[in-house]
This record gives C-alpha cells, structure tokens and sequence, in this order.
C-alpha cells in the first residue's frame, strides 16, 4: 500500500433526506496509486451510493459523516453509462471532446488516441445514435478520460460489453494503474473486470463485511454475498447450475400450445447505407429458449427491436423479410399490435415505461377485452387478480406503490416482463435481461424463463454473459 492514498473513506456514512436507516455506515477503506478495489453487493447494499460518495456526487441529497480524502481529480461512469452522454452532441468526436471543453482546458484532445485506448477508433466519423450500448459505454469512458483523472470511479463498467469489450477495458484499466491511476470498482457480480482487482471487498446493507482476494472467490462465496460470477469458476452454490422444474403458477401464462412458435426468413435490415444483417433465418420452437451472442454493434438488440416491429417508423431504416408467429405473419403489422403475440423487453426499460405507479403500469399493461357494463366490476377483478399474481412472480409485490423510475434498472427491466406476462405473449424477447443484476435477481430471472418457456412460449435473449447463457438456453446464436 502507498504511503498517500489516491482515495481514503475513513468512517465514511451517508443517509439519504427521509430515509430511515442510513445508504452507507462506517465504511473504511483505501485505494493506493495502481491500485483497483472491487466492491461487490446485492442490491440495494450500498454500492451505487459508495461510488457517488467517492466520486463527491451526492451533493446536498442527505448527510455525509466520517472522512473523505482524495489526491487529485476523479472521474465516474455511473450505472446507467448510457445517462452519461451528454445529449449536447450528435457524433462520436464531438462527445470526446466536450468534456475537457466544458472543464476550461485549451489542450486539444485526441479523439483518435482516446477511443484507441478501449479499442474503439473504428468509432471515429460515427452518429451517437447508430452506436450499440455498449459502443456508447466506451465513448462515455473515452470521455472521461480526456480529463486525465487520478481516480476512475467505474459503477458496473460491464454491463452492455462483449467479452472482448471487457478484455479491452481490462487492459485499458492495466496501462491507467501503470501510469499511477487508481480505480474503484463496484457491482453486483463478479465479471472479467472485477476479477483483476487486487482486493475485493463485499458490502452489506451499507457495511464492508468482508473482503477477499480475487483469487480465493468461489460461487459459494459470492452467493454469501448475494452476488453472481459471470466468469467460469464453476464452483458450487452460484446461479443456479440445475434447472428446477416449472412452478405450478407457470399455468396461468398458458397459451395455444398448438403454434409452432417464433419463425423469421430472410430477414434484412438497413440502415441509411449500412446493412446491418442481410437475410437472417431462424426459428425458435414453441418452449424453447434460444440465445444470441456476438460482439458489440452486430445488430442483435436490432434484430430483437426489427422482430418486435420497434424499427417500423424510423425513416432511415428499411426492413425486408419474413416473421412468423405460429401462423400469424406479423409483418406490416404495427408494434401495438404485434405485442398480442411478442414481447419485447429493451436494454433501456425505462422508455417502455408510462405510469404514476408500478401497480397502475400493469393494470393499464392491457386494455379490457370488449364487455358489458354490468361485467366491468368482474373482468376489473380478475385483471388485479393477475396482476398481483405477477407482480410477486417477478419480485416487485413490495414495490407495487413505487414510481417505476425509483426502482433500480434490473427492477424497471421486470416490470416490463410483467407487462409482457399479461399480454400473453406467445414470444418473449429480452435484450441484455442480465444487466445490473444481483443473485435473487438473477434467479428470479431465470424462473420467469423457465415458467414462460414450460408453459408453450418461446424465448429469446441477448446476452453477454456466455457462462450463463450456456446454463439458461437449449441453443445458441451467434451474430458476427
């Protein structure tokens, strides 16, 4: 350990206005020159908060104690690094040089050696909005890092990345410890990033309780912790590596068992000049779960969005091809009409979302079925019936009087799944499903799967996490 800490929290808590217990108490740790430490924790433990605390973030939203000491400037990428483009510009070079703009400095940035260093210059020329997610997480980072920080505050930085994304990243954070630079690093599971730590530590309802060298972790250990690897330590105790059988509740999803499930042909899109597939086939059975990989910017959140009908207003894109369920062609049908047979759960489920409250979300998730006034009391009761029968399936029973957008992001993205759940959607399309997620989080994830799947839907899934993948799926696509 260095003689001066890039980042010293002695005794540090913080306790949000109104709340009732504190986000973080007693936390005492130090971060030298070269140095990264992970802190790992389930939701809600704490971990958004210490980074935000680290990084001098949380301003005048509650109160602070202990100490904070920090050698030089810091920079963070939060949660949700997409939040972090500034929206003041429309391409990539413009994005990576506003920051040091906005901070005063004369010096001319290179955008060229900036986004080289996540391997990202093939970016250099492009529109913020054909990037994939996780191409704008690196842009959000190369931002950042024009301002030269001493300490890189990083919340989840691999959420969106393919593994060689997170290769990339990885050594980019070796060469910034080379240089000096410190870093913090917090999640919810332990991923390629994390596990080159020097230290992890584990926090628990605000508190460090434990701590770790990478090396000795464990899917036991981290399932303590209430947290997941992404990587293959395979070890027992993690994410569930036996499936469980359906729960009974999988009946009420029930639907024609007789359709053949999901079949796309020829499927092309295009978008301005850029082909971003070309005839695309598959075919997902009814109760199958399918999967598909590949790198960042291969156009799998655009297949799910072109299947779901989300790219049919857009005039820069054109669509050609065949998609089926069971015998219905859902092509030149609009989105609202093909989410009778199609649910689609985006990477960003916050624009999917529209109500005061997550209970009012769900019950105006599908409109009543045409009826006579005296059957409205009755129809209106079967529809809280289910909705409370999918709000505990999907975990937010005890969020039911929340606003959607005060939910964490994992939580948003299973709000959207029950939305889906109700329709009765004969396919269930989840982009990145994982993102954010703690180990309930995760389980409960892969229970509504196989409850969906059991009871004759089929689904498909965008992931990175090709451990998990693997575990979840019957089959795997790959797009290159």
């Amino acid at each position: 350990m260095a003689d001066t800490p890039v980042l010293s929290l002695t005794g540090a808590g913080f306790a949000f206005h109104g709340a009732e217990t504190s986000a973080l108490a007693s936390v005492d740790l130090s971060i030298g020159p070269g140095e990264m430490l992970t802190v790992l924790g389930p939701q809600g433990a704490g971990t958004s908060t210490l980074c935000r605390l680290a990084a001098a973030l949380l301003g005048d939203r509650g109160a602070t104690s202990g100490s904070r000491a920090v050698g030089g400037s810091v920079a963070m990428l939060g949660d949700d690094p997409e939040a972090q483009l500034t929206g003041m510009t429309s391409y990539v070079d413009d994005e990576v040089r506003l920051p040091a703009r906005l901070a005063g400095s004369a010096r001319p940035v290179d955008v060229r050696a900036a986004l080289d260093m996540f391997g990202m210059q093939r970016l250099i020329g492009r529109r913020l909005d054909t990037l994939s997610g996780g191409e704008r997480q690196l842009v959000a980072l190369a931002s950042l890092m024009t301002l030269g920080p001493s300490l890189l505050v990083l919340d989840q930085p691999a959420l969106s990345l393919d593994p060689d994304a997170r290769q990339r990243l990885s050594r980019a954070l070796r060469r910034f410890r080379a240089s000096g630079g410190a870093v913090l690093l917090a999640g919810h599971q332990l991923d390629e990033l994390a596990e080159t730590a020097d230290r992890v530590q584990f926090l628990r309802a605000g508190r460090i309780v434990d701590s770790a060298h990478p090396g000795s972790l464990t899917d036991a250990l981290l399932a303590e912790h209430g947290v997941w690897s992404t990587v293959g330590i395979a070890r027992p105790g993690g994410v569930s590596e036996e499936r469980e059988p359906p729960s009974t509740e999988a009946a009420f999803l029930g639907r024609d068992l007789d359709a053949p499930g999901l079949h796309v042909h020829g499927l092309t899109v295009v978008r301005g000049r850029s082909t971003v597939f070309q005839s695309f086939d598959c075919g997902v059975a009814r109760g199958e779960v399918a999967t598909i990989v590949g790198p960042n910017g291969t156009g799998k959140s655009t297949l799910l969005r072109a299947i779901a009908g989300m790219l049919d207003a857009d005039p820069t894109v054109r669509i050609a091809g065949e998609v089926h369920v069971g015998r219905t062609e859902l092509h030149g049908l609009p989105a609202h009409q093909r989410a009778r047979w199609v649910g689609w759960v985006g990477q960003d489920p916050g624009a999917q979302l529209s109500s005061a409250t997550v209970q009012t979300e769900l019950e105006r998730a599908v409109p009543l079925p045409p009826h006579r006034r005296r059957d409205r009391a009755q129809l209106r009761s079967d529809r809280a019936a289910a909705v409370g029968r999918v709000l505990e399936r999907t975990g937010l029973a005890e969020h039911a009087g929340e606003h959607p957008y005060d939910l964490a992001p994992a939580q948003r993205k299973d709000l959207v799944i029950a939305s889906a759940l109700l329709l009765r959607a004969e396919v269930l399309l989840l982009d990145e499903p994982t993102l954010g997620r703690d180990l309930a989080g995760m389980r409960r994830l892969e229970r509504v799967i196989r409850d969906f799947s059991a009871a004759g839907g089929a689904v498909v899934v965008t992931t990175h996490d090709l451990r998990w993948a693997g575990r979840v799926a019957a089959r795997t696509v790959r797009l290159g």
